[in-house]
């Protein structure tokens, strides 16, 4: 089944792209191209699940793809960002897999779009994007931070307009009944970068046994 769902989303994804390639408008390109990771990121879960047994998955198996996959897609060596994956996360339920690689997707998008603007020159100092994930019994952390531009000022999450954040507010407060926080990075000068950071309830996973 989870082979099955995963090619009907790469189906969808083609016919996305295709439909993207008829397009002249620049914003609906872009659009199009951020739907299109949407999904990849749900599929990722999917192929994972495929060859799992049963329905957990690794999540540093999700982390790591999604992350690459927005790598590739957004960044080029004229305007370079580095990402790097730290920690594990353990064992997770499908759902909440699912949830966080959208969540995780959005984050890094978010990051390459708002902290690293194209009139930035990071020929010198390349950006730097650090994905974090810990998981302490029944909660999983995880945090992003750049060393990017920084928040606009007078930002709040709450009322943050963006569609990304949007996503990430709902699935991390709604769906999985977790908590977000945005705040100031530690840098100086006109990097100061940004962390998202979040934490989210989790059961028992296989590695985790009964109880």
């Amino acid at each position: 089944i989870h082979h099955r769902v995963k090619n009907n989303l790469q189906t969808i994804s083609s016919l996305l792209r295709l439909q993207g390639r008829r397009l002249e408008q620049e914003e609906a390109k872009l659009a199009i191209e951020e739907s299109v990771r949407r999904i990849r990121s749900i599929a990722l879960v999917h192929e994972i699940l495929s060859r799992e047994a049963g329905d957990d998955v690794p999540f540093v198996d999700i982390a790591k793809p999604v992350v690459a996959m927005v790598a590739d897609s957004m960044i080029s060596p004229e305007h370079p960002i580095r990402f790097e994956v730290k920690g594990d996360g353990g064992i997770l339920p499908a759902g909440i897999a699912t949830a966080l690689a959208v969540v995780l997707n959005e984050l890094l998008q978010n990051a390459v779009d708002h902290a690293y603007p194209r009139h930035l020159d990071l020929t010198k100092e390349p950006g730097q994007v650090v994905v974090e994930i810990e998981r302490t019994g029944r909660r999983l952390w995880m945090r992003v931070t750049d060393d990017g531009v920084g928040l606009p000022p007078g930002f709040r999450l709450g009322s943050s307009r963006g569609l990304g954040l949007s996503i990430v507010r709902a699935l991390v407060t709604s769906e999985l009944s977790g908590e977000i926080a945005v705040a100031p990075g530690g840098g100086e000068g006109d990097r100061p970068g940004t962390e998202v950071s979040l934490v989210v309830p989790v059961r028992a996973g296989r590695e985790d046994g009964p109880g």
